[in-house]
């Protein structure tokens, strides 16, 4: 089989020739459609703790190759400065692993890869770059059936996993 060589960013990601889309991409089926979500940001360098809402979007893109999320939080009282981020999701078929790029409103980006779900947790684990400062950080998804989803983000902070923030997102 052919495979292309594409460019994203910092990342170097094949792709299966045309109209041949990875098998392991279906993983990533759970992700597609809308989702509402509710939950909390905890106090960090970054600012205090609070309650969060935000709508989350899900879409194949480029002929199924990769997946468009786009995570947006709702402005409130207690989230004046309310977070964004827009990703792209795919399989990178030399590493074997699902590759994640994303890119936020605060001018912050991150790269992970996971071998793919674990019982009913997907986890990305990679740098993150913003602030003047990088970090180690993670993101694990958990499957509460079909129409329900947990995510929470971790950074790594002197070898302890720290939480960032948790949701539950519903369809």
């Amino acid at each position: 089989m052919k495979t292309r060589i594409l460019i994203l960013g910092l990342c170097l990601v094949t792709v299966a020739a045309f109209g041949q889309v990875n098998p392991k991409m279906k993983e990533l089926q759970p992700f597609v459609g809308t989702w509402q979500c509710t939950g909390t940001t905890f106090a960090s360098p970054w600012g205090p703790e609070h309650p969060t809402t935000a709508t989350v979007t899900g879409n194949w893109r480029l002929a199924g190759t990769w997946i468009e999320i786009h995570y947006t939080e709702a402005k409130t009282k207690k989230n004046p400065h309310p977070y964004e981020v827009r990703a792209l999701w795919g399989y990178d078929e030399q590493a074997k692993t699902l590759f994640a790029g994303s890119f936020d409103n605060m001018g912050g980006y991150s790269t992970g890869t996971s071998p793919g779900w674990e019982g009913d947790k997907l986890t990305f684990t990679g740098p993150m770059h913003g602030g003047g400062a990088t970090m180690n950080t993670r993101d694990i998804f958990t499957k509460v059936g079909k129409n329900e989803m947990h995510h929470q983000g971790e950074m790594e902070e002197k070898g302890v996993w720290k939480k960032l923030d948790e949701e539950v997102c519903k369809r």
